[in-house]
């Protein structure tokens, strides 16, 4: 037993049909919160975190999240389940499982009024200043951006946050990365804490959140270390809402007076091509925003990659560079990527050039040898002299 339960952490995994070992004390069981196999839970404590969402829960939280019910009504959930009467020798009333209801994607409007309140709710911390200033932007960059640090639960409260949000007229149902806890409270996703790069769409609204995690916070599960990115998502969470899959785009913006938004300004009818939100976003800040880029989240995402180059033809656009990592000459994946991307580009009617054709190898005074992997490294390199870290022969 543990904190007072009349109940074993055994007794509620065989209740929910959890798969566990009763030999073992430390093991791996599925997530109520994200759905992950990545909750560690201590069998004899009856305590544990998911590795994945960061999410924590003892016997009855994990009970709780797991059913949709509220806390209170899941630990009397269990009693009556377990057959465990209260003081006064009564079983409790038996508790209907509640549907863990997802929300419908919350208007592109209504997303980005919520996500810039959360962002002015939060701070960049001094190592990921020192970060962004390592990799090239100035600060002015840093500003017009958007980067926060993403809060731990160490030191924010995540309920007192949304609460300030829905104060200043925000709402959180239908916008992926807020759910509701099993207390029926407004929260948000539990995440190794990172850089959070906003990823702005064709109207210079905010579609979502990329989360960048800070290296030295990164865990190690299965002896394999956790992904660097993240995406600000409550996809299988109560009253969670899926992240939006979409286009960065990193270019300039004018507001259009007569239709109500701001429409992208195209430099040279042409667009960068690259894969992720912040290497976009240095490489048009390096090149002093007087080139457009765009990024997408994975090397395969060509349907939204599609639907960002329809749109952007619509002001112009002629013309798509293509600049993925370096690693496109060894990596088949990549190569195999490249070759669905240009025969998408030209389906559509643009035209392709690969950028990628600079001598990547480099070597520093001491004869040291560094790479310049992608397009971020080689204008950080050529415009400010700032060099990758480099790698010992």
């Amino acid at each position: 037993m543990y904190k007072g339960y009349s109940w074993s952490c055994s007794d509620v995994l065989s209740l929910l049909s959890v798969r566990y070992n009763p030999d073992k004390e430390e093991q791996m069981i599925p997530c109520p919160f994200c759905g992950s196999k990545r909750f560690g839970m201590n069998i004899k404590k009856g305590t544990g975190h998911c590795f994945k969402c960061c999410a924590t829960a003892d016997s009855a939280s994990y009970y709780a999240a797991a059913t949709g019910l509220s806390l209170n009504d899941a630990r009397d959930d269990i009693k009556r389940r377990l057959n465990i009467p209260d003081k006064y020798g009564k079983l409790p009333e038996r508790k209907v499982f509640k549907e863990k209801k997802q929300e419908n994607l919350a208007p592109i409007e209504v997303r980005d009024k919520t996500y810039r309140a959360f962002l002015d709710e939060l701070i960049l911390s001094q190592k990921n200043y020192d970060h962004l200033k390592s990799r090239g932007f100035s600060d002015d960059d840093i500003v017009a951006k958007g980067y926060k640090t993403y809060p731990s639960v160490e030191n924010t409260s995540f309920e007192d946050l949304c609460r300030r949000l829905i104060a200043r007229g925000c709402t959180l149902s239908g916008i992926p990365g807020f759910y509701k806890n099993y207390q029926d409270e407004w929260t948000f996703i539990r995440l190794t804490p990172g850089i959070i790069i906003p990823q702005i769409g064709i109207h210079n609204q905010i579609e979502g959140f990329q989360i960048r995690k800070d290296d030295d916070l990164r865990r190690v599960f299965d002896e394999k270390l956790e992904s660097k990115i993240a995406w600000f998502s409550t996809k299988g969470y109560c009253h969670g809402a899926c992240s939006h899959t979409t286009v960065h785009i990193a270019t300039d913006f004018i507001y259009n007076k007569e239709k109500g938004h701001y429409e992208p300004v195209l430099h040279g009818d042409i667009v960068t091509l690259t894969e992720g939100g912040m290497k976009a976003d240095l490489c048009a800040c390096l090149l002093d925003n007087h080139a457009s880029l765009i990024a997408v989240q994975g090397v395969h995402s060509l349907n939204p990659l599609k639907d960002a180059l329809l749109s952007l033809k619509q002001y112009g656009l002629k013309t798509v560079n293509i600049a993925f990592d370096m690693d496109y000459l060894s990596n088949p994946n990549v190569q195999d990527a490249m070759e669905k991307v240009t025969v998408l580009i030209g389906e559509l009617g643009l035209k392709c050039e690969n950028l990628m054709n600079w001598e990547y190898k480099q070597r520093d005074e001491k004869g040291d040898e560094f790479f310049l992997k992608g397009l971020d490294d080689y204008l950080a390199f050529q415009q400010r002299g700032i060099k990758p870290v480099i790698v010992k022969e």
